[in-house]
C-alpha cells in the first residue's frame, strides 16, 4: 500500500482499518480516553484530545461498538500533532478486528 504522505511500500506487519467517526472504538487508560482512528492486530493510531499526552509502556482497555471491553497493554511509539500510535505487547485476536470491521459495515445503515 503506497500513500501520499511516505510514498513505497507498506511497512506494517498488519493492514489497517480506517474506523470513522460514527463506528470508532475507544481507548482508555487511567486519567485518559481517546477514539480510535485506525487499528490493526498490532496497534492502534487515536486521536490525543486531551491536554496529558500519553507516552512509554501503557496499560488499558479499548471499548467496543458491541459493549465489550478487551484489556491491553502498548508503547506509545509515536505522538505528532494530535494523534499518537501505540503498538500492542501482544496482538489483538483476529474475532476483534472482525467486529471492529462488522460494525464500520453497518453503522452507515
Amino acid at each position: 500500500m503506497e500513500s501520499d504522505k511516505y510514498p513505497g511500500p507498506e511497512k506494517r506487519k498488519h493492514p489497517r482499518v480506517a474506523c470513522p467517526p460514527e463506528a470508532r472504538p475507544t481507548f482508555r487508560t487511567v486519567g485518559y480516553e481517546c477514539q480510535v482512528k485506525d487499528i490493526s492486530k498490532g496497534g492502534l493510531k487515536s486521536s490525543q484530545l486531551d491536554k496529558k499526552k500519553l507516552e512509554g509502556w501503557v496499560r488499558g482497555s479499548l471499548d467496543l461498538a458491541n459493549g465489550k471491553s478487551i484489556d491491553l497493554e502498548g508503547i506509545v511509539v509515536r505522538t505528532e500533532s494530535k494523534d499518537m500510535g501505540l503498538s500492542f505487547i501482544v496482538e489483538l485476536p483476529d474475532e476483534v478486528i472482525k467486529n471492529i470491521i462488522s460494525n464500520i459495515d453497518t453503522s452507515g445503515t
